[in-house]
């Protein structure tokens, strides 16, 4: 589906000849459903019960599964032709659904403890929250002269998460595209999917098994995709900018008609020629003298 959307939007963007809809500030909310993908963490586990304390490192050591969440956002930015730039707090929050935890770290905490070791030993809490602030670049365009439009871009900033009680944060990017549809001159409903990835976080539990006392850092990635109902406020009017683009100016009206008289002299077609001067009268014709 993702996929469908992204070249929506890319084709919509490129095709139009030019952007229909006004520049200026904005504002807006957005809620909807996050699907985070499955987080292979990498588990250092340490024996604090050990003399000296032990240190092993299991690759993959959890995976944690996650159900469907939510996801909340506020953007404020500015339009400028077909350039977005804007600034994007968001929070993030899905149950944990189950937790995966590799053999081999298995049957290292129960060789430490001197029992068998199980799954349900370790924990990484019931949800993951993810804090973040970003700053986005999009490209935007209505489409055509309809209400319609969509946009295109990414961003970059910071996360903050939380699981098994404990708090990390990092780097982050995100891949964002969308539909929008004008309610009025200055609101606009939409449609957005977004791709967000973290940086490595880490993250830092304790447990007791048989009176033995383990401590773990899992470190990993945290990625999802989210599907997100919008609605922006601009501040500038779509329809104050159509009033303020001057009416074209009429074309001139055509030449008038014109005849040429007898006489050479030209005059509308509409009024009459001059009558000709009349004829000089013939000479007089005179006799011999003295007849």
């Amino acid at each position: 589906m993702r996929k469908y959307l992204l070249a929506t939007c890319v084709l919509a963007v490129l095709a139009t000849p030019a952007f229909a809809d006004v520049s200026g500030p904005y504002v807006g909310i957005e809620g909807g459903f996050t699907f985070p993908q499955s987080s292979d963490l990498d588990v250092i586990l340490n024996d604090t019960s050990a003399t000296p304390p032990t240190t092993a490192t299991f690759d993959n050591g959890y995976k944690v599964k996650y159900k469907t969440g939510y996801d909340l956002d506020a953007v404020a930015g500015y339009k400028l032709g077909l350039i977005k730039l804007e600034v994007e707090g968001g929070y993030k929050r899905a149950k944990v659904k189950s937790l995966a935890v590799s053999a081999p770290l298995i049957s290292a905490v129960g060789t430490d403890s001197g029992m068998v070791g199980t799954a349900a030993d370790f924990d990484v809490g019931g949800h993951i929250g993810i804090k973040t602030l970003m700053a986005n670049a999009l490209l935007d365009s209505d489409f055509g002269q309809s209400k319609f439009g969509g946009y295109i871009g990414g961003g970059i900033g910071r996360a903050w998460g939380s699981l098994s009680g404990d708090k990390d944060n990092a780097m982050a990017y995100q891949g964002i595209a969308g539909i929008r549809y004008a309610l009025s001159p200055n609101i606009d409903a939409g449609l957005k999917y977004r791709y967000f990835r973290t940086a490595t976080m880490n993250f830092g539990d304790a447990f007791t098994v048989n009176g033995t006392n383990f401590t773990t850092e899992a470190s990993g990635h945290y990625d999802s995709h989210s599907l997100l109902a919008s609605l922006v406020y601009n501040f500038n009017s779509r329809a104050e900018a159509v009033e303020a683009v001057p009416a074209a100016a009429p074309p001139p009206p055509p030449p008038p008609a014109t005849q040429t008289c007898g006489d050479g002299s030209v005059i509308l077609a509409t009024s009459a020629c001059p009558a000709p001067p009349p004829p000089p009268p013939p000479p007089v014709e005179r006799g011999e003298r003295g007849r």
